[in-house]
């Protein structure tokens, strides 16, 4: 939105600029060599060339409200002005203005597009994160468990050697005990 009304306001400051100059010489000589008019025939011609700079005008009022800019609003009133006046000599700043709007709308539909985005990507990294944890949790279970049961298994190992110690020992006591007896 600043960047709207900066280019509203750099606009505004061209147009400005622009209205500042003396008119064309060319214009001067169509005023000064028209033909006497009647007083009812120019004042229907007169608010058009008024009407045209009055709808530049509010398009850029409402372009430029510190409170809150209405773009919408103003688009359609350009668009009016070059609906209304195709040969009005504000017809390119009411373009160029109306093209400020388009693009202004466009990246913002891109940045808020981009921040949901960026939410979702977010969001999804932190349900990651959240499940990296839980798996790193049940990872370190599971190792204690393998632990303690290959601690268990080595102690029964340790026993079955003990005794097939012991089995080998008594084999061999009944064979000596055997042989006496013969």
């Amino acid at each position: 939105m600043r960047h709207l009304q900066r280019a509203a306001g750099i606009l505004a400051l061209l147009f400005l600029v622009g209205c500042a100059a003396a008119p064309p010489a060319e214009r001067k000589r169509e005023v000064r060599s028209e033909p006497v008019v009647k007083p009812a025939e120019r004042v229907a011609a007169a608010p058009l060339v008024v009407e045209d700079f009055d709808l530049l005008s509010e398009g850029i009022a409402l372009l430029s409200r510190p409170d809150r800019p209405d773009p919408t609003k103003a688009r359609s009133v350009f668009a009016s002005l070059l609906e209304r006046h195709p040969r009005s000599r504000w017809r390119s700043a009411a373009e160029t203005f109306i093209r400020l709007i388009d693009e202004a709308e466009t990246s913002l539909r891109r940045n808020r597009q981009e921040h949901l985005l960026l939410e979702k990507a977010q969001s999804e990294q932190n349900r990651l994160l959240k499940e990296n944890d839980q798996l790193r949790k049940m990872i370190r279970e599971l190792t204690e468990r393998l632990q303690g049961e290959t601690a268990a298994l080595l102690q029964e190992n340790d026993q079955l050697k003990k005794d097939l110690q012991r089995l080998k020992l008594l084999e061999i006591e009944l064979q000596k005990r055997e042989r006496m007896l013969r």
